[in-house]
């Protein structure tokens, strides 16, 4: 069983993409103290998931997380799992120490890539549209092959990564060309925690 973690970001769909096929998507609720943009369009995520795999949407407990993952992935008998780290360290660390807890095999298929570099293959298969970020500015902003170049001037401008690997903005992929998918949200509504604004579409 092959499993992908998915938030329905670039990065999580993107490296399922690059590891294609998967037999499921999981994806986990957290309970963050600042809420999550993938969790407040949980629905849209699960619905464009579901167009590509089956996608398992489950609620961890906080402080617990790292043992319920493990004995959902016992649970699953998942003996390979991809994730979309790109060069966290600590996130590398502990999806290695999650793999090796239940005796799956990892696949990082975007680890160490450059930034730039990986946008632009990203956007080679996917149209994304932002739903979170620090700056206001490219909140709402979708992004594909003919306007990344912009949108990437547009955050160094603003002083932050053109991947967001650091939270410095979210993404919801809306299109998938592998798979016909093309969808096309609007911002609903913006709300604003601690300085960071989140789109809900």
């Amino acid at each position: 069983m092959k499993v992908a973690f998915y938030s329905g970001g670039k990065d999580s769909v993107y490296a399922a993409l690059r590891e294609w096929p998967v037999d499921m998507f999981i994806f986990l609720l957290y309970q963050f103290p600042r809420p999550s943009p993938h969790l407040m369009n949980m629905n849209f995520a699960v619905r464009l998931g579901s167009g590509m795999a089956p996608v398992l949407v489950y609620q961890l407990e906080r402080g617990r997380e790292f043992q319920q993952k493990a004995e959902l992935l016992r649970r699953l008998g998942a003996d390979i799992i991809v994730a979309g780290d790109v060069d966290v360290e600590e996130h590398l660390k502990y999806m290695e120490r999650l793999a090796g807890e239940v005796g799956a095999v990892l696949k990082e298929p975007l680890w160490g890539m450059d930034h730039y570099e990986l946008l632009a293959r990203e956007v080679e298969e996917l149209e994304f549209i932002v739903i979170g970020s620090s700056k206001r500015e490219l909140l709402c902003r979708r992004v594909g092959r003919e306007n990344f170049q912009e949108f990437a001037s547009a955050a160094r401008a603003l002083g932050i990564d053109v991947l967001g690997e650091y939270g410095e903005y979210h993404s919801q992929v809306v299109s998938v060309s592998k798979f016909g998918i093309s969808l096309n949200p609007t911002c609903k509504e913006v709300v604003e925690f601690d300085g960071y604004s989140i789109a809900l579409i």
